[in-house]
């Protein structure tokens, strides 16, 4: 998973240029860690630059660090409580891309689902636009919590980064507002 990087907290691990543990391998955005478009710009243009390797963007990675400060201290100011699922009503949207409800997913657990894939599949949680991003952890700690056993593997749903593959080429063709 995540191409052989080393995770930090389901996060691909990142030095101060963007690269991974991989040799050669440069990553940004939400797969280091969740802190919102600007951050993810700043990561980009600084892990684009060190891949090719260009001069050092100064101002950009004065972006990377003030992002991250910010969405830690975001994360510290509104943390997720314990027992929050404990005000939850059967039609409580758990999943708001594929509308799946906590009724749905209690079903889906269930119904004896063999697996993490099939669990999704069968419930549909993370398998919208945002591909268990927004819900995937709370669908997890959900559905562990229901059947009073770790179901999921730890680096399902909330913490599989999406990573694609995207060529330079593919990039460099782009029209600069499609960036």
């Amino acid at each position: 998973m995540s191409a052989g990087c080393k995770l930090v907290d389901g996060f691909v691990a990142v030095d101060d240029t963007g690269a991974t543990s991989v040799p050669g391998w440069y990553a940004a955005g939400e797969v280091t860690g969740i802190g919102g478009a600007d951050l993810a710009t700043a990561e980009g243009e600084v892990a684009g630059t060190a891949a090719a390797r260009g001069p050092y963007p100064v101002a950009a990675r004065a972006k990377v660090r003030s992002g991250r400060r910010f969405a830690a201290a975001l994360a510290a100011a509104h943390p997720v409580e314990p027992g929050w699922h404990t005000w939850l009503t059967d039609d409580t949207l758990v999943c708001r891309c594929e509308e799946v409800t906590y009724r749905g997913l209690r079903a889906a657990v269930e119904a004896d689902t063999a697996g993490t894939r099939t669990l999704k599949l069968t419930s549909r949680a993370g398998l919208g636009l945002c591909q268990g991003r927004m819900c995937g952890h709370n669908a997890t700690e959900l559905a562990a919590t229901h059947l009073r056993r770790s179901f999921f593997e730890p680096t399902d749903l909330h913490r599989r980064p999406i990573a694609t593959p995207v060529r330079l080429g593919e990039l460099a063709s782009l029209p600069e507002e499609d960036l």
